[in-house]
């Protein structure tokens, strides 16, 4: 591979469904909850989800390197600026364990530290959000037709912030109120999600996150005509494996005053 195309991007797609029909197939059934070192929940979907992905991924694309959050510990790369998937076979585990359907399946594809292809599919809903970069930003509802998705024109006298469900904190609360603005909450990359379809102008996260969790949110945005910056220095957020927890961040459709390098 060269350059991600369309046709990697349907590839993608249809990986991401059938680990979402996995993930579905446990969901509805009862299932045991294990815990990580960190305490972090996990369960026979995220394990299987991952199975599926990294074996239809190595099948497709077998020079390309894996990195998934239940295969991190043993990830290694000796060049950062070559090709390697990103992937969250299971992002809001949390909530998946709630049963309140907002969790998502994430696919991303990297190269020079920045993602380039991006899927990601909600499987209790149905649908999926995909992008190549130069090629715009996608939403598959069943079996329709993919749709081009855009960010909303932003209205600075009715913002709306998508806020985490599970870490919803002050300083994102202070910023929801400094704007006098709204707050539509949500689990897992749903949140990047809302931003890119335009149902949110703006998702703040001061929280640490991983690679695995924005990676491909973030191709999806910059697609659909926004942007994914560091909170600290209004640049675009990167991925090096040296260092796979991101620091803070915020995603949206037009940049805010007093919101970034603050």
């Amino acid at each position: 591979m060269i350059k991600p195309t369309l046709k990697d991007m349907h590839h993608v797609i249809a990986i991401a469904k059938e680990a979402g029909a996995v993930i579905m197939e446990i969901y509805q059934r009862d299932f045991t909850v294990e815990y990580k070192e960190d305490q972090s929940p996990l369960t026979e979907a995220d394990l299987a989800s991952h199975q599926l992905i990294c074996d239809e991924l190595n099948k497709l694309y077998p020079h390309i390197p894996i990195l998934s959050e239940e295969s991190c510990d043993s990830f290694s790369l000796n060049n950062e600026n070559v090709f390697y998937w990103c992937v969250d076979p299971l992002d809001g585990t949390k909530e998946f364990i709630k049963k309140n359907d907002e969790f998502t399946v994430n696919i991303a594809l990297i190269q020079n530290q920045q993602a380039i292809l991006g899927v990601i599919g909600v499987p209790a809903k149905n649908c999926i959000y995909a992008a190549v970069k130069g090629e715009g930003a996608f939403k598959k509802e069943g079996e329709n037709e993919l749709l081009p998705i855009k960010v909303k024109p932003q209205d600075l006298d009715r913002l709306i912030f998508a806020v985490s469900r599970s870490h919803l904190d002050e300083q994102t609360k202070n910023m929801v109120d400094d704007y006098q603005g709204q707050m539509l909450q949500a689990g897992s990359a749903l949140k990047l999600t809302y931003v890119a379809e335009g149902l949110v102008d703006i998702y703040p996260r001061f929280g640490p996150t991983m690679l695995w969790d924005v990676a491909a949110g973030q191709c999806i945005i910059e697609e659909a005509g926004g942007q994914v910056l560091w909170a600290n220095n209004q640049q675009p957020l990167t991925y090096n494996t040296n260092s796979m927890k991101n620091a803070s961040f915020i995603a949206m459709n037009e940049i805010l005053k007093n919101t970034v390098g603050a």
